[in-house]
């Protein structure tokens, strides 16, 4: 009896250990998965973060929009330049760099598929040379911005794909981006309205043709 006592003591002992190896396994693989969860929502949070504060610097710029009148052709035109896949606009500067001058601001893709706010100080020595150069997303494949407003030839309020030398910038301007069909990123449309349209500081000064107070602008090339 004592050895029949005995085995089944063993036979118990071995089945327990089996049951608790096959408990431990399942909360392992558990615990996989559930990181493995928590680690895809991590990075859309993070995907959607970068996305959300790409876009917020964007709208901060874009309704800054000093709308600064040129006299360098006829007739005079705002100091606003934008086609479809780059816009070169004159804003304030970011919260890091103020107080300072304006800044003027080119948004473009790059080569390599970077989203880049590239920017250079409205009074620096040589304004076509960007001195800070900000990566607002990687991977981008495509940019489409669209103007909205009365431009000729129908001078009718409208989207458009150009705004170039007229009077005043856009009312409203369309920011769309384009990533690979993969890529789990989503851009919602940005829509943003420029503060100022009308350059209401500037007074002519006839002799130097720009308005009073202010460096004249060398062309853009």
């Amino acid at each position: 009896m004592a050895e029949r006592s005995a085995g089944y003591a063993l036979v118990e002992m071995l089945a327990t250990l089996i049951i608790v190896a096959m408990t431990s396994a399942m909360m392992v693989e558990g615990l996989g998965h559930a990181r493995r969860v928590w680690d895809h929502v991590d990075a859309a949070n993070t995907m959607g973060d970068a996305t959300a504060g790409a876009q917020l610097t964007l709208r901060e710029r874009l309704e800054r929009i000093f709308p600064a009148t040129r006299y360098d052709k006829i007739p005079s035109y705002a100091d606003f330049d934008g086609v479809a896949d780059k816009m070169m606009f004159l804003s304030s500067p970011r919260d890091v760099g103020a107080p300072s001058a304006l800044r003027r601001y080119q948004l473009a893709v790059a080569s390599n598929g970077d989203l880049v706010l590239s920017s250079v100080s409205d009074v620096a020595a040589d304004p076509t040379r960007p001195t800070e150069s900000l990566v607002l997303l990687h991977n981008v494949q495509g940019l489409d911005i669209a103007y909205f407003g009365v431009a000729p030839p129908d001078n009718r309020p409208s989207w458009r794909f150009a705004w170039e030398q007229r009077p005043g910038p856009p009312q409203l301007i369309r920011i769309r981006l384009q990533f690979a069909p993969q890529d789990p990123r989503v851009w919602p449309e940005l829509l943003v309205k420029p503060f100022a349209t009308v350059d209401s500081m500037c007074v002519l000064m006839v002799t130097t043709k720009t308005c009073r107070g202010r460096a004249v602008v060398r062309p853009q090339t």
